[in-house]
């Protein structure tokens, strides 16, 4: 699957930590992931890996739209597998790091995946087929020798009952803490620029949807705004009255507007809330209709008084920038030693 750039920047701390220790890298992506890890790590070499390209729907009927969608999805998994094992057999390849793609398991080298969804939610109809989506998630997490999980283990974590309160499917399993691709700048204050930093982000139509309602409500508010649209393979920039849009920011630039500015808007992405939680960052979340993971965060940290969120078919950013500020959002680190230790060990592997 190609599940989007989150699940690319994510992966930044791991590439950072294993080229600190030595080791050879070989990235492989496909699309906007692709074209984004090529400009944070041009030495690198990469490959271009399909994944699938989920179509999602302009209602909130996601369950329908995916389940249509699964002959393709499996065609296209059985292809990549595939070109995989190609892949291990040209370069030699010891390791395996899989970000939630699922399919991408072996047997011919050490094989890890990476997710923090271990308890797929599900709403209405969607419920009945729960226990048959996570059987048949479980079955594929199974052949991979480790799970990480990028969350800490305690009360104190970002992912809920997603990762929480759930026996994962194997017992290699560990909690890695959150990631985020900011982790290595040095956090400090600095004067104000932007009252609002929009993030935009996720698949289409959903993503064009929420940025014609966003720049709407921006737009009425006269509140000084940066508009990010995260597509690296851009390099455009326009400013409409009181909104300035921005294609793609590399990330010591991205790093500072996020600092200079007083409020973000975003997807609850996963991704995008660990990086949120590295700097402490006031926020107003709008999940993706009918996306039920983000439904779930937006609802769960919200409930813990830590960021306030609103339905897209309800967006009233006057009434959401109040709110915001009666709550009080997490601040957390990750000081990486479970993910050194787990590198240290692959590097050490016979």
């Amino acid at each position: 699957m190609d599940w989007g750039l989150g699940h690319a920047t994510r992966i930044v701390p791991i590439i950072d930590i294993l080229i600190s220790q030595g080791a050879n890298i070989i990235i492989a992506a496909d699309n906007s992931p692709l074209e984004f890890l090529k400009l944070r790590f041009p030495k690198c070499i990469f490959i271009t890996l399909k994944g699938y390209e989920t179509k999602y729907p302009k209602g909130d009927n996601m369950a329908l739209k995916l389940a249509m969608q699964f002959p393709s999805m499996i065609k296209a998994a059985k292809k990549a597998k595939i070109q995989l094992e190609e892949i291990i057999e040209k370069h030699k390849i010891d390791v395996v790091i899989s970000d939630n793609r699922y399919e991408l398991s072996t047997e011919n080298a050490y094989s890890i995946f990476i997710t923090h969804q271990l308890n797929i939610q599900a709403k209405g109809i969607q419920s009945a087929f729960k226990p048959l989506i996570n059987l048949i998630i479980n079955g594929y997490i199974k052949k991979y020798n480790e799970l990480w999980i990028p969350d800490f283990k305690g009360d104190e974590n970002l992912s809920g009952i997603l990762s929480h309160e759930i026996k994962p499917p194997i017992d290699n399993f560990f909690f890695i803490g959150p990631l985020s691709r900011f982790s290595t700048f040095e956090l400090q204050e600095v004067p104000k620029k932007y009252d609002i930093m929009a993030i935009l982000s996720g698949p289409e139509p959903q993503r064009s949807i929420f940025e014609k309602l966003l720049e709407k409500e921006l737009l009425n508010s006269g509140l000084k705004s940066i508009m990010l649209s995260a597509k690296p393979n851009l390099n455009k920039q326009e400013n409409i009255k009181n909104i300035l849009k921005v294609s793609h920011l590399p990330d010591k630039e991205f790093a500072q507007t996020i600092m200079e500015s007083e409020l973000i808007i975003s997807r609850p992405g996963y991704s995008t809330i660990m990086d949120l939680v590295h700097f402490g960052k006031r926020a107003i979340f709008i999940p993706t209709p009918g996306q039920t993971e983000q439904e779930y965060l937006s609802e769960d940290l919200m409930k813990n008084n830590y960021y306030y969120y609103q339905k897209q078919d309800r967006l009233d950013l006057k009434t959401a920038f109040g709110n915001s500020r009666n709550y009080n959002p997490l601040k957390m680190n990750n000081d990486f030693k479970t993910l050194y230790e787990r590198i240290t060990f692959l590097l050490n592997l016979p």
